[in-house]
């Protein structure tokens, strides 16, 4: 009875005609069957989040080797940027240098020559170096660039400020001929056109035609513009840095005083007025106040 107290049966009936099957399993079996199920579950379950972890784990690994890529891309990016940046300061000490030479200037040497021979492009640590780390090289880079901006912007600084102080003293310089024609009296020592031996001529005398246009020959202020004995009609150009002009003998004047006029701008028309034996212009240079000989302005 003990047995049979230990035991289970299973019954089959089946829906035709045929007699119930009925089997009998014992009862450590059955239980068997369940533990072993709950053993099963459990460990799907278990695999289930472990699975569920591991795919999590390599979505994120993924993402963050896309984002260190585009990290790395950008600091790669960067650090060649400031390569040739640093290329490209070294180019402009070139081209300063060179140009303050065609110009005459000086540059300051100094601590500028001696950096830049410190850190020549073989001594940078530029980001092509394949032993260095990408960040140390793009730190170096930039305390390379602040070291050379400061005094390549005051280098070119300088020479800015002296290129323009040149271009304004070029431009005041009279340049070139007043008008056309040809030269009738040279500067200097001469027989008087009006007898009573020899003058000195403070000018030159160009012949053209009557009315032809006279231009200034350097830019400036006009600080006279009338008739004045002896040369008649007159415009006197202040250029500056010492400089002026004369245009004498005008039929007609075209400026008026006070007028800021540039270098090729009409000023007046050839003419005979004042003491003139004919149709020309008087054209003198002065410097410091002191006349000296036009032709070495006008070749």
């Amino acid at each position: 009875m003990a047995d049979k107290k230990r035991c289970f049966t299973i019954m089959i009936v089946p829906h035709s005609e045929e007699s119930t099957y009925s089997i009998r399993v014992p009862l450590y079996i059955g239980q068997l069957v369940v533990a072993l199920c709950v053993i099963g579950l459990a460990a799907f379950f278990v695999l289930a989040y472990a699975y569920s972890r591991a795919l999590t784990e390599a979505e994120e690994a993924a993402i963050l080797r896309r984002v260190n890529q585009a990290q790395q891309d950008e600091i790669d990016s960067f650090a060649r940027q400031t390569q040739q940046l640093l290329q490209q300061m070294l180019e402009v000490e070139e081209l300063a240098r060179l140009v303050s030479e065609k110009l005459g200037l000086r540059l300051e040497d100094g601590k500028s020559t001696s950096r830049k021979e410190e850190r020549s492009p073989e001594g940078r640590n530029y980001a092509s170096r394949a032993d260095e780390r990408i960040l140390d090289r793009t730190a170096d880079n930039l305390a390379a660039l602040e070291e050379l901006l400061p005094e390549n912007t005051v280098a070119l600084q300088t020479l800015k400020e002296e290129v323009d102080e040149y271009n304004r003293r070029l431009a005041a310089t009279p340049s070139g001929w007043p008008c056309g024609g040809r030269v009738t009296s040279g500067f200097g020592m001469r027989r008087s056109p009006f007898g009573g031996g020899y003058r000195f001529h403070y000018g030159i005398d160009i012949a053209s035609s009557h009315g032809s246009s006279i231009w200034a020959t350097a830019k400036g202020r006009v600080s006279f513009a009338g008739y004045r004995r002896g040369l008649g009609n007159l415009v006197i150009i202040q250029h500056g840095y010492g400089f002026q002009s004369y245009y004498g003998h005008l039929s007609r004047i075209a400026v008026s005083p006070g007028q800021v006029v540039e270098r090729g701008r009409v000023i007046g028309y050839m003419g005979r007025t004042g003491s003139a034996t004919g149709t020309h212009l008087h054209y003198e240079v002065h410097l410091h106040g002191v006349a000296v000989n036009p032709a070495q302005y006008m070749y």
